[in-house]
């Protein structure tokens, strides 16, 4: 069996494993959704570690990464778990993939500021980096760093489907192989573009703060 076929199964294999749902912290404000996450997972084990994030109420991804012995000997992927007909959420991967069904598809990358929208090809499964010691590797987090990951979301509204747009913020570190993971974010609004890294605006917050203070003031005038 070849390298790629192996490494195909594995990461949709590794991806769909069942696990818990991180519990994140979560701010919502206008028209974007933020959670934080600051989870790392990876290393030099046996088996690469996973972390499952749900991304509000429409369902959820998982992440993977490591350096192990068998198969590919370091890894940095994920796929979304319940991507199907009737909807779910999907990463952005790189236009012009391989024909080859044995071969992933690899994650786009944004960097900070970039638009995340329709114009981005989705995929059920991705690669940021996989390869060998001996014989190097590939991916666009082959290098290592920080960066994002861009992913859909599939809805069913009134007029039919519908699609929000959200990063997360991830960073790959190529001397430890591991995989931080420090939150995510998504447009409320279908069919918007969200910036990577776009996060409600702290004003937006303080007024929210503000509106709920008001609020109790006027409810205890009333009595």
């Amino acid at each position: 069996m070849s390298s790629e076929t192996r490494m195909h199964r594995y990461v949709i294999a590794a991806a769909s494993v069942p696990l818990a749902t991180m519990t994140t912290t979560q701010s919502v404000v206008a028209d974007i959704v933020y959670e934080g996450v600051g989870q790392t997972i990876g290393g030099f084990s046996s088996q690469p570690g996973y972390l499952v994030i749900g991304i509000g109420g429409y369902g959820s991804v998982g992440l993977l990464a490591g350096h192990n012995n068998t198969g590919p000997e370091f890894v940095f992927g994920g796929g979304a778990l319940n991507k199907d007909s009737s909807g779910g959420i999907a990463f952005h991967v790189t236009p012009g993939g391989s024909k080859s069904s044995s071969k992933l598809p690899e994650f786009q990358r944004f960097a900070a500021g970039d638009l995340i929208g329709s114009t981005s090809k989705a995929g059920s499964v991705g690669v940021g980096a996989k390869g060998s010691d001996s014989k190097g590797g590939k991916g666009p987090f082959i290098n290592g760093g920080d960066g994002y990951l861009g992913f859909e979301i599939e809805a069913q509204g009134l007029g039919g489907p519908e699609y929000h747009y959200g990063w997360i913020a991830v960073d790959w570190n190529v001397s430890t192989f591991e995989l931080t993971i420090d939150g995510f974010a998504y447009e409320t609004d279908a069919g918007v573009g969200i910036e990577a890294g776009a996060i409600p605006a702290p004003g937006a917050l303080g007024l929210f703060g503000l509106a709920a203070g008001a609020a109790g003031i006027r409810r205890k005038r009333s009595i």
